[in-house]
Parts: C-alpha cells; sequence; structure tokens
C-alpha cells in the first residue's frame, strides 16, 4: 500500500514468487507520486506551449494558449501547475467563449433567447434599453466578447440635461416670463393670440436638452363689412367680424334669395370660410 498522494508504479498487483531458493515479489513493489495527465494531441482551439508528453510531476507547469474565440476563464493564456492529488490547479483545455444569454440589467427589449445555446464570442444581439436609460454612444446592437457583452454597461442612467428658452409659437406666446435656461423636466404654458385657437398643447417640457410636445394657434376667420355688401348678406343673429375656428356661421340674405351651391350655414376652418351670395 503507498502513501498518501503516491500510488503504485505497475496497475497489476504484486505477487509472491519462489525463485530458486529464494521468495521474490514480481513485479516489484514500489510508488510514485501521482502524475497529472494531459490530452495529447489537444482539443480544439487548445495550445500547449513546448510539450511532448502527457505527464507531469506534482510542482511541474504548463503554458495553455487558447485560440481566437477560445479561452478558460476569460483568458487567452494561462499557466497551471499538477498538485499532489494528480489534478491540473487550472483544468487545460479551452473552450468556445460564450456570452450570458440572461438579459442585462435595465435593458428593456433583449434580442437573444433564453433557451437557446449562449451567444459566442464576435455576435451580435439587438437590444434597447428601459426608460430613464440610454446605450453608451447611441449603441443599438450588443456584442459577444471575452469579457462579456459591450458596451459595458449596455445601458446607463441618463444624465439630466437642460434646455435653453423653448422654440416661439407663431400667433402665440409664452404665458410667463421667458427664461433662458430651464431644468430636465420643467415645462412652459403656451396661450394663443386672441381669437387664435390652440390645437395640441398647451404645454411644453424639457426632456434631456431637447423641448417636448406640439401646438399650433389656428386664425380666426375674419369677414368685414365689404365682403357682406359684395356677397348682398348679413349675419343670421351677430354682428362680430372675428369667428374662431371650427366656430359655425349662419347667414341670411340681406335682400334677394341665395344662389349657387355654398349654404347659409358655414364653418370656420383655420382662418378660411366659404362664403354664400345672395341676388
Amino acid at each position: 500500500m503507498c502513501n498518501y498522494l503516491h500510488r503504485p508504479t505497475e496497475d497489476r498487483p504484486s505477487k509472491c514468487t519462489k525463485v530458486g531458493i529464494r521468495a521474490e515479489w514480481t513485479p516489484t513493489p514500489a510508488c510514485e507520486p501521482i502524475p497529472c495527465k494531459l490530452t495529447l494531441p489537444p482539443l480544439e482551439g487548445t495550445r500547449y506551449e513546448s510539450v511532448s508528453r502527457n505527464r507531469f510531476l506534482p510542482g511541474e507547469t504548463l503554458r495553455v494558449i487558447c485560440g481566437e474565440k477560445y479561452g478558460i476563464s476569460n483568458n487567452q493564456e494561462v499557466v497551471t501547475m499538477c498538485k499532489e492529488d494528480g489534478e491540473w490547479t487550472i483544468r487545460p483545455v479551452c473552450t468556445e467563449v460564450v456570452c450570458s444569454n440572461e438579459r442585462p440589467q435595465h435593458v428593456y427589449s433583449w434580442d437573444v433567447s433564453y433557451w437557446r445555446n449562449q451567444p459566442k464570442m464576435g455576435e451580435t444581439k439587438r437590444y434597447r434599453c428601459e426608460r430613464g436609460y440610454m446605450s453608451k454612444d447611441g449603441a443599438t446592437q450588443a456584442t459577444c466578447t471575452r469579457n462579456g457583452w459591450t458596451p459595458n454597461p449596455l445601458c446607463q442612467v441618463l444624465e439630466s440635461v437642460g434646455c435653453g428658452s423653448p422654440p416661439p409659437l407663431t400667433d402665440g406666446d409664452i404665458k410667463y416670463t421667458v427664461k433662458s435656461n430651464y431644468s430636465h423636466q420643467e415645462r412652459v404654458e403656451f396661450m394663443c393670440q386672441r381669437y387664435y385657437t390652440m390645437e395640441g398643447g398647451p404645454h411644453r417640457t424639457c426632456i434631456n436638452g431637447e423641448w417636448t410636445g406640439q401646438m399650433r394657434c389656428l386664425k380666426p376667420c375674419i369677414v368685414n363689412e365689404d365682403v357682406y355688401r359684395q356677397h348682398n348678406i348679413t349675419l343670421k343673429s351677430s354682428d362680430s367680424t372675428f369667428f374662431t375656428h371650427d366656430e359655425i356661421v349662419e347667414f341670411r340674405c340681406a335682400r334677394g334669395v341665395p344662389v349657387g351651391a355654398v349654404a347659409m350655414r358655414q364653418r370656420c376652418n383655420g382662418g378660411v370660410i366659404l362664403l354664400p351670395t345672395c341676388q
């Protein structure tokens, strides 16, 4: 029986045999340190530096060099040592570099299926960040590398950026005093000039350096006395000159009867209104 961390030099057991007048053990009992074994030729993607044997004694070292898309614990080159128990400190076999298929933190959409094989080094996948986060340099694809997914991190928190003065509103204005600088998520309220009708709005909001919110001021319809006389018409129930967008206006003949296809009841549409004619 060999001491701890040693093994018999021969695989077959020793037997006591008679040799002349003497008795001897065959094979002679002997023990040796437990060696570490090495697969030769090496597996795909694995190379050993200056190696011509497949057995190493405890304390001996081996340099392992991996192929371009192979590695050992994300390293392309490692040095491993044979231990006294016949095991290597680092298993001398390179494996393909793969990346996790779990969705990274703060990623909203992830073009990687959890139940499929892990993406290999060099593969790219589309992704999109959660609200409030953005990808580095506006990246839309993640690349599997020896050190994991890049860019790293895929998504980072948005840094709040303020805005300058908001863009002007045609035929409108800001309700309160205009400032030269506004904070992130600060909003301003707009209003239209008298008789103008606001479509959309009324607020615009500063979001990371850009103003959001769409609006416009729709023109009123203006009809004066000269136009009434030209068409021989008058208003049915008022004497107004201005009509707001989408307002219904009813006319009547000043004298005579209506002629043509334009009805006596019309709608103001962004500053334009059709006028009937009487004769």
